[in-house]
């Protein structure tokens, strides 16, 4: 049987992110990012969800840096990293974690 085992660094930022997320909904101010864009978009989302090698991140509110679902294979692999791959998952992750960590300072 043939299993890859699920990356430990992205498993670390997901708990991480996930742990936050709680402080971050209590704040009172708004976190937010410019990544993607020339105006602000607030970060929230709801817990993380990993299923084997699909990661799921979901957007809690609208008009927010994640609309809707976006769903990740973490063993797919694409040449610019734009197609929910890992290098997508990569990126998003450390946008989220950055902002995160920004706003909670």
């Amino acid at each position: 049987m043939n299993t890859k085992k699920f990356p430990v660094g992205i498993q670390r930022k997901v708990d991480t992110i996930n742990s936050m997320i709680e402080m971050i909904n209590e704040s009172e101010s708004i976190p937010y990012t410019y990544a993607g864009g020339t105006w602000p978009y607030a970060v929230y989302i709801k817990p993380i969800a990993i299923k084997n090698q699909f990661v799921t991140i979901e957007g809690d509110k609208y008009g927010t840096f994640i609309e809707g679902k976006e769903r990740y294979n973490v063993n797919k692999l694409s040449t610019f990293g734009d197609d929910y791959c890992r290098k997508h998952l990569e990126y998003t992750l450390g946008i989220i974690l950055k902002t995160f960590k920004k706003h909670l300072a």
